[in-house]
């Protein structure tokens, strides 16, 4: 059974508003950041963390919490961050209908 499309953008919505804000670690140090962009392109969602130029160090992890406070994905990763650089990170899902 399929939902409506009524319900598939409530879904669709419900799931954007569920994610709070993104975690990073950092040579073994665990720290929060704000959400960079949400963006929705029809049934795809993609959360995107912007770690700016004045990070750096061993990267190991990144992480989206939800309102809860829980761990919502996890995308672990080995990349060594100098202050010249920015990172991007998307997180992409696909909702449909079934």
């Amino acid at each position: 059974m399929a939902l409506t499309t009524t319900a598939h953008t409530k879904t669709k919505n419900f799931f954007k508003n569920l994610i709070k804000e993104g975690r990073y670690v950092v040579g073994g140090v665990t720290k929060n950041i704000d959400i960079f962009r949400i963006e929705q392109d029809g049934d795809q969602i993609t959360v995107y963390l912007y770690l700016d130029d004045s990070i750096k160090g061993s990267i190991s992890k990144y992480q989206l919490i939800d309102t809860d406070g829980d761990v919502f994905d996890d995308a672990p990763d080995s990349v060594t961050k100098s202050e010249i650089q920015g990172i991007l990170v998307a997180f992409r899902y696909k909702l449909s209908k079934g």
